[in-house]
């Protein structure tokens, strides 16, 4: 049994919203679903559909329900709602009598169905329900328009013809744009105290909003308690100071913790990289992997029940574009895998969408790209770049040590450079200094206990200053 279902076996009692609208759906049974499906599950849809999609879409009450606490979740977290979450609202609504017990199996089932439903065809999807909204807006620019006429007819004045074209211009302007997705300051001021005061509670999951780094003093430096949905983290540093290491080990932490990882490597096989993080799970050194195969294996499956999806793919060096990584994940996306951590190792060995003779746009590109992704598909997005030369040799590594291409340091959300002086390096030890951060605060220096011959990046916490 899935996570999915398994949460849903736990909802206790559940809910009748609305009774009915008495307005036949527009949309086959498998299509609602559909619609159903991606209200409750994709982010990337409500962006553009949240506004569009109506109660009357659907023609059973649990549907009606669920997209309802789907779009009002959305509008205060701008994130689809976990399956826990939802079904903590279920459960609340049972419980405030806002809704009938006797719907609780019709909840179930669509929970159910709508977590079974592939996130396939989203493009396609998007058309039919933007159609379908337009053309009813359109019916009721006519009926407005209608009335209209017939009041000015009555009291003996003109029709004012500037209102009527402003009423069929409004109509053909409905659509998956981005006016749907404007953001009225002072009329959401409630939405963000009362999100805020749920997360303070801890009512809603911290897995909607951020991914933990699986470390907690880590996680109490950063603005959202871990690695930020929607937002790029870039590690830096020179040649050989473990960045992809770092790349692995948070992946592995999110995996643990049920996160669904997808990592690209560009520069290490996903064979090499699989037996890293055998290494590392096992807590068996690198070199001893195949003496000790059957206790690394044993001890892999120890974990393979509770852990999300990893991942792994490779690409040739100066391949692969952002735009193929988009890619990628809409093909996992079909088939049900929501990425909730994409790791690319790493940005600077990337290839732009489009090439052009300026390796600075080209970079910023790639960049701009990563970042792009990280928003489309509510994700943490984690990638490296290497330092200058004068970042190699210096003690700290700043902003300003990055190589070739400040961009990096304006686009990313947070840059982390990893330090090590020969002392450090020969006592296994290393300095994580935050050079860049655009919501928490900066200048943070967090010293490390490592274990690079077993793949882990960091064992222990020695000091935050």
């Amino acid at each position: 049994m899935s996570v999915a279902h398994s949460v849903i076996e736990t909802i206790g009692a559940a809910t009748a919203a609305p009774s009915g609208t008495g307005v036949p759906s527009p949309f086959t049974p498998e299509f609602e679903l559909k619609i159903v499906s991606h209200t409750l599950r994709d982010t990337s849809f409500l962006q553009q559909c949240e506004d569009l999609v109506d109660r009357d879409f659907f023609s059973d009450a649990s549907s009606r329900f669920l997209v309802t606490v789907a779009k009002n979740h959305y509008k205060k977290y701008e994130s689809a709602p976990s399956i826990r979450t939802l079904t903590s609202y279920v459960q609340s609504a049972v419980k405030s009598g806002k809704v009938k017990k006797e719907l609780i199996p019709d909840i179930k089932q669509t929970l159910k169905e709508a977590y079974d439903e592939p996130l396939s065809d989203l493009n396609y999807l998007i058309e039919r329900v933007t159609t379908f909204a337009r053309h009813r807006a359109l019916q009721a620019a006519l009926f407005k328009v209608v009335e209209d006429m017939e009041r000015a007819e009555k009291l003996g004045v003109d029709l004012d013809y500037g209102v009527v074209e402003r009423e069929f211009q409004s109509a053909l302007m409905t659509g998956s744009n981005d006016a749907n997705n404007g953001y009225d300051y002072f009329e959401r001021l409630s939405d963000r105290t009362e999100a805020r005061e749920d997360r303070a509670s801890g009512k809603i999951d911290p897995s909607e909003y951020s991914i933990t780094t699986g470390y907690p003093a880590i996680d109490s430096l950063l603005y959202h308690k871990g690695w930020a949905r929607k937002e790029m983290v870039v590690f830096m540093g020179p040649p050989k100071s473990g960045k992809s290491t770092a790349l692995g080990q948070f992946g592995i932490n999110a995996c643990r913790a049920g996160f669904d990882v997808l990592y690209v490597s560009l520069e290490v096989s996903d064979l090499v990289l699989a037996d890293r993080i055998d290494a590392s799970l096992s807590s068996v050194a690198m070199a001893e992997l195949t003496d000790k195969s059957t206790f690394v294996r044993d001890e892999i499956e120890k974990l393979s029940g509770s852990c999300g999806k990893f991942m792994l793919h490779q690409y040739p060096t100066m391949t692969f574009t952002p735009k193929q990584l988009a890619r990628l994940i809409e093909y996992y996306k079909a088939r049900g895998v929501v990425f909730d951590m994409i790791i690319v190792d790493y940005g600077d060995i990337m290839a732009p969408d489009f090439r052009t003779p300026d390796p600075i746009e080209n970079s910023k590109s790639i960049y701009a790209g990563l970042r792009a992704i990280a928003m489309q598909y509510d994700a943490a997005l984690l990638t490296a770049t290497q330092t200058n030369r004068d970042g190699a040799r210096s003690s700290v590594a700043t902003m300003t040590d990055v190589a070739e291409d400040f961009n990096k340091i304006r686009i990313a959300d947070l840059v982390i450079s990893i330090n090590k002086t020969e002392e450090e390096k020969a006592a296994q030890e290393a300095r994580l200094y935050f050079a860049a951060s655009r919501n928490q605060r900066g200048d943070i220096t967090i010293r490390i206990k490592q274990d690079l011959e077993k793949m882990k990046f960091l064992t222990k916490i020695l000091d935050v200053s």
